[in-house]
């Protein structure tokens, strides 16, 4: 912009020529036009001239604005009347009276062709502010905000240039529209996502016309995650094959006009029902939402998805408004279904229309609504968006699965090494579908992964590498249109030794010798495989690639995260990216020095995070030899109700669970307590019990729904190994103390040799119990305060 230091005088009236001369500059004209045609559009052009010549320090205008809102003068009187009195109001804004005045001061100190230029981006920006005005209306139906958006994109055309304020102010409307309301998030978001990359989300947005709902937070964590990446991919060639999933998007409202379509509202207050009638309620309003219909613009926007997503699986996920967001994670909490995409037109439509009803459904489920109770959202009215994914994977056989899955953390607190730091990270990856990483399950375990120590591997002797391995794959059967486990060994057999990347996943078992495979020349049907992931972890740049993704969102979000990701065997694709939920407090405990002997409970020294647990009350001690001797399933759901009442009974935070196994696994009950996050949520502390003699094996669970339950809860968790030579574990004192629990659940009496329930102060000469956990040093102890 120029700066003229003389005035050539300016002339403009009704008889000046409308044709450009030599005194009569473009700009004038385009003003004499506006006179005579737009008194509205002059206004504004008026007001924004002012403005500008303001932020140019020029005193000349402030003649002017003295004159509107009486200068000095008002000073006067607003000191005569005090601050808490209205201001004097002013002269009218007559644009038409004032503009020769604004302009010839402009003219003064303005270039000619930059006011010329001044003028056409205003007078352009006020003919494109349809779209900031519609993205403003709060209630704004999606129709019209998607009408709007793509008229603006034709009107302005790929080489618009737009002002900073016009940027950045449609970025945080569109975000705000679409994605979230949270300041945090809008805040990181707006640097990230802009217009281009919105016209591709919004291009598969669908949802009621007249509705304005959001994406849902599993939605919009996955567009930022993904943008972030995108503006870092230049400057990092590890991101060049990270890619997302073809999606769609149905909006959060979508749930409300299902449930007023089939006349459901009578469910929608059941969240003010107790946790046991919730329970009992959920699976008939599950099998209410099955067989109810939609509207029939869901059914229209249905078709286009099955037909896009033709000849590939898909996976429907809940994207609640709540959900993934930086407050509360609800991990696990909503359903997320796969759906094979196999069959007719007409079939594969049922199947995609059944498992967004069931998505719908599980808004009303006892977990989440006990979720939402504890944090002080259950008046929230919750939304649920639905997020459609095409599945990442390859036709193996008869069935489909990626080639390998997980989930990762910026920051790992459960380390199995002390050479491990906290912000080194940690990964679960398992072959096949990713439902085995964040699951917890009986009898197979992931490949666990430090990024930042990748060498330094949880078991070290073959013999536990091979014992503590993937076994099963979750897999999606093409010809009976379900969801699979099946034994990893027999999928390799059934395809002939055919699986994507499969000689970067396995290693050879020759007699008790760990082999990896040398290319694809081996004949993977005729040796023992075992999954290790021993060339994909050291011979490729996956570990490089996760530790450049967890560090770059890392930084971008301000905060650690965790993110799940799948692989066809070629590319990496991001499916999921949320704030890390982590343990409150509790850094650097140490544990006291000359604790009696006679006063320890228990010891630990292995997988021990930092935390401190004190005063506490009770112990629920599920017995390993008891529990192994239930002779039905029905027995074992009963030891799951009893923990489900006594988290009810006893006071919050003032007891421990301890017991058997993997505590809320899918799939053999017999290898763990059977139970959810809604059955443990008030207590302090959950230790998992590992008896040689009873097979029972603590998962180390960091990174599964489960964990991050107790994590978000603050319930601190510990694995123990009394076998050890090196433990303490005085179990005399669980099985002889006095057992509360005939008193307090007179009803199982009968399973008082498997569930001993200890007041503290029933131990002979003892208050209360305290637990020390010090993470670094790896030790942790359970003492008897007298």
């Amino acid at each position: 912009m120029k700066l003229k230091k003389y005035n050539r005088g300016f002339i403009m009236n009704d008889k000046d020529s409308v044709e450009p001369t030599p005194c009569n500059p473009e700009w004038e004209i385009i003003l004499k036009h506006l006179v005579f045609q737009d008194q509205n559009m002059l206004y504004r052009i008026c007001r924004k001239m002012i403005i500008y010549i303001n932020r140019l320090n020029i005193d000349e205008i402030k003649e002017i604005t003295d004159k509107l809102y009486l200068g000095e003068e008002q000073d006067v009187n607003f000191q005569q009347f005090g601050p808490n009195w209205p201001k004097p109001k002013g002269s009218p804004f007559d644009a038409g009276k004032i503009i020769y005045d604004v302009f010839k001061i402009a003219a003064k100190y303005i270039d000619d062709d930059y006011i010329t230029k001044l003028l056409t981006q205003w007078m352009r920006q006020e003919n494109l502010s349809f779209l900031s005005n519609t993205l403003e209306k709060r209630h704004a139906p999606l129709s019209e905000v998607v009408d709007a958006f793509f008229r603006y994109l034709r009107l302005t055309g790929p080489n618009y240039i737009r002002s900073q304020n016009e940027r950045i102010g449609l970025r945080v409307s569109l975000i705000s529209r679409f994605l979230s309301d949270n300041l945090s998030f809008i805040n990181i978001a707006k640097n990230y996502i802009n217009i281009d990359s919105m016209r591709l989300v919004i291009e598969r947005v669908v949802g009621p016309a007249q509705g304005n709902g959001k994406l849902g937070g599993k939605s919009a964590g996955l567009i930022l995650a993904y943008q972030i990446l995108l503006y870092h991919k230049s400057q990092s060639p590890l991101l060049g094959k990270v890619l997302t999933p073809k999606s769609w998007f149905l909006t959060s409202d979508g749930l409300l006009e299902f449930v007023h379509y089939n006349a459901l509202e009578e469910f929608v207050f059941s969240k003010y029902l107790s946790n046991e009638e919730i329970k009992q309620e959920y699976p008939f309003i599950t099998y209410i939402f099955k067989n109810s219909l939609f509207p029939p613009e869901f059914i229209y926007a249905f078709n286009m998805i099955v037909d896009d997503l033709e000849g590939k699986p898909i996976v429907v996920r809940s994207s609640s408004l709540l959900e993934d967001s930086f407050e509360a994670s609800f991990s696990g909490k909503y359903k997320s279904l796969f759906v094979a995409n196999t069959g007719s037109r007409k079939e594969r439509l049922a199947a995609l229309t059944d498992a967004v009803a069931e998505v719908y459904a599980s808004t009303f489920g006892p977990d989440p609504i006990e979720y939402r109770k504890e944090r002080g959202l259950i008046d929230f009215r919750e939304e649920m968006g639905i997020l459609i994914q095409e599945v990442v994977g390859t036709r193996v056989g008869k069935y489909y699965c990626p080639s390998y899955a997980g989930v990762a953390f910026s920051q790992n607190e459960f380390r199995w090494s002390h050479r491990i730091n906290r912000n080194d990270g940690v990964v679960r990856l398992v072959a096949g579908l990713g439902t085995r990483a964040v699951d917890r399950t009986i009898s197979d375990y992931p490949r666990l992964v430090s990024p930042g120590q990748p060498m330094l591997k949880v078991n070290t002797s073959i013999d536990e590498t091979i014992k503590y391995s993937q076994h099963y794959i979750d897999v999606i059967n093409l010809e009976t249109n379900s969801f699979e486990t099946i034994e990893f060994e027999k999928l390799i057999s059934q395809s002939n030794g055919y699986f994507p990347g499969l000689e970067k996943i396995v290693s050879f078992n020759r007699s008790g010798i760990l082999m990896d495979p040398i290319g694809f020349v081996s004949d993977f049907t005729k040796e023992e495989l075992v999954v290790t992931f021993n060339s994909l972890i050291e011979k490729t740049d996956f570990v490089p690639t996760i530790k450049e993704i967890l560090q770059i969102l890392t930084e971008a979000f301000g905060g650690p995260v965790d993110v799940e990701f799948a692989s066809d065997g070629v590319n990496l694709y991001l499916l999921q990216c949320r704030p890390q939920s982590l343990y409150e407090g509790d850094k650097n405990i140490r544990i006291p020095i000359n604790i009696p002997e006679e006063r320890k409970l228990f010891t630990a020294n292995q997988y021990v995070s930092c935390g401190l647990i004190k005063d506490i009350e009770y112990i629920v001690y599920v017995d390993s030899q008891g529990y192994s001797k239930l002779a039905t399933i029905e027995e074992m759901h009963d030891i799951g109700k009893i923990v489900s009442r006594l988290n009810r009974i006893l006071p919050r935070r003032k007891f421990i669970l301890i017991g058997p196994g993997r505590w809320g696994s899918k799939g053999d009950i017999k290898l763990g307590v059977p139970v959810i996050y809604s059955d443990i949520n008030n207590t302090a502390m959950l230790i998992e019990v590992a008896r040689e003699k009873e097979g029972y094996i603590p998962d180390l669970s960091f990174g599964t729904h489960f964990f991050q339950d107790l994590v978000e809860a603050n319930i601190k968790y510990l694995p123990l190994y009394p076998d050890r030579k090196e433990n303490i574990f005085k179990e005399e004192i669980f099985l002889n103390s006095p057992n509360l629990l005939g008193e307090l659940i007179p009803e199982y009496e009968q399973y008082s040799n498997v569930v001993h329930i200890i007041r503290i102060s029933d131990v002979e000469e003892s208050k209360f119990l305290s637990i020390y956990m010090d993470g670094e040093a790896c030790q942790a102890v359970a003492v008897l305060h007298k």
